[in-house]
């Protein structure tokens, strides 16, 4: 008897941590029924299979930080239901609007959005908090999930934002060599792979160049430079000034005259020739920051510098404060209300942020993704890569990703490049979004 009560209280638990809704969006072409799915647990999910017998794709879907959920491209982008951005007029205070999101990619693919170790709705586990645990972690519920939810023979797909390309490099690579699991494509949003190319210091060079352009962007947008141009010519610009002058000045400073290229520097970022006499011409992220708009007291965003706000002595991201209590109060009225989870939902885990071990997978210096990737296109050289990047991004700006995959040196490899007029969200501007679904349809559909 004692152990027939054990087991009807073990069934009522698993069933408490999982929730089956059945849903409808109507889309342009069809009327999409689909069901989600809330598991939580040590790796915590939130899935939309469409209500069908076709062997459709899947795509695991997760942000990064790394402690950060999937809250941001679920609710941003790819879910079938999305919040309205601050850029559709939603205001920092709620009550919040969320709405049928057209441009979901449910009708090109099922979604798993995938809450690491801490995040979410996932339990804290301190061997997940590392490049090598993190991986291992992500890859063992993949592997799970195909066996359980019998969906080995699916066309596989893998997208991560920030961080999270990070983990996708690396997924791509354990998979294949752990399971035998071979991707059909690796969808990198605003992706981190090298962090050479954006950790700033006094001996790494890369960051000073790799950041140039879009500083240039960002003078650009607050009509500090070239406003009569367009964000391609200037961007255009920035690039060659990096790869011609700039980027080799920094290799041999003996070798240029410096006069020359700080006033270049003050002219195309629209910082005074004080501040880049101060930085040396080596301009670091925060410099940029505070200092385009100095004179009237505001700073720009670091994931989105198209935004400003007030600074006093400490720094807060006025392009994050303004959508973080918008992701966080309407993913939780969604998850309570729609999909009938009542839950609390970890948006970002400080305590696994701060716990997260970079060394264990590159000892020897920045973490870099890029050797996993490049074995897992050598052995499947069927994987596609899309990359979209946001010009105004400088957590991860567009330059870093293109230095990457410039450097990818494997012949033939299918990757897909696209920008997009926006930050490090960029799909929280309507016509981005939009573009980012129209690119993403190319990227699904060619072979």
């Amino acid at each position: 008897m004692l152990q027939l009560i054990l087991s009807i209280l073990c069934l009522t638990s698993l069933l408490a941590d999982e929730k089956m809704t059945t849903h409808s969006l109507q889309m342009e072409q069809e009327t999409l029924n689909y069901t989600a799915t809330v598991v939580s647990g040590d790796v915590s999910y939130i899935s939309y299979t469409k209500q069908t017998t076709e062997n459709r794709p899947i795509t695991f879907a997760f942000n990064g930080g790394p402690g950060s959920s999937s809250v941001w491209l679920h609710m941003g982008t790819f879910g079938p239901r999305r919040l309205v951005s601050p850029e559709e007029g939603q205001k920092a205070a709620p009550p919040y609007k969320i709405v049928d999101n057209l441009e979901t990619i449910l009708d090109l693919t099922d979604i798993v959005f995938i809450d690491p170790s801490g995040t979410g709705l996932s339990s804290l586990d301190d061997k997940a908090c590392s490049i090598n645990g993190d991986i291992e972690s992500v890859g063992k519920f993949i592997r799970n999930y195909l066996t359980t939810n019998k969906r080995w023979n699916s066309p596989k797909y893998i997208a991560g934002e920030s961080y999270g390309a990070t983990r996708a490099a690396g997924l791509a690579d354990y998979l294949q060599n752990e399971f035998g699991i071979y991707l059909n494509g690796l969808i990198f949003i605003s992706p981190a792979i090298d962090y050479q190319t954006f950790i700033f210091d006094q001996d790494n060079s890369l960051p000073y160049f790799l950041y140039f352009p879009t500083y240039v962007a960002t003078a650009w947008y607050h009509d500090r430079y070239r406003p009569e141009a367009t964000i391609e010519e200037v961007t255009e610009e920035a690039r060659e000034f990096v790869y011609k002058t700039y980027a080799p000045s920094l290799i041999c400073p003996k070798c240029h005259e410096k006069e020359l290229i700080y006033k270049k520097l003050s002219l195309m970022t629209g910082l005074s020739p004080r501040l880049v006499e101060l930085s040396r011409g080596r301009i670091e992220d925060m410099t940029f920051f505070y200092g385009l708009l100095e004179e009237e007291q505001k700073m720009v965003g670091r994931f989105d510098s198209r935004i400003t706000g007030y600074y006093k002595n400490a720094f807060q991201d006025p392009s994050m404060s303004n959508i973080e209590g918008i992701f966080s109060a309407t993913l939780h009225d969604y998850l309570h209300k729609e999909l009938e989870f009542q839950s609390s939902y970890s948006l970002f885990s400080g305590e696994a942020h701060s716990k997260w071990d970079f060394s264990t997978y590159n000892a020897w210096g920045y973490p870099n993704l890029m050797g996993a990737l490049r074995r897992a296109l050598t052995c499947n050289p069927t994987l596609k890569v899309f990359v979209g990047c946001g010009y105004f991004d400088l957590a991860t700006p567009f330059a870093t990703a293109e230095y990457c995959f410039d450097h990818l040196d494997i012949p033939d490899v299918s990757v897909q490049m696209d920008y997009y007029e926006g930050g490090h969200m960029y799909y929280l501007n309507p016509s981005a979004r939009v573009k980012f679904k129209q690119d993403l349809i190319k990227f699904y559909q060619n072979p």
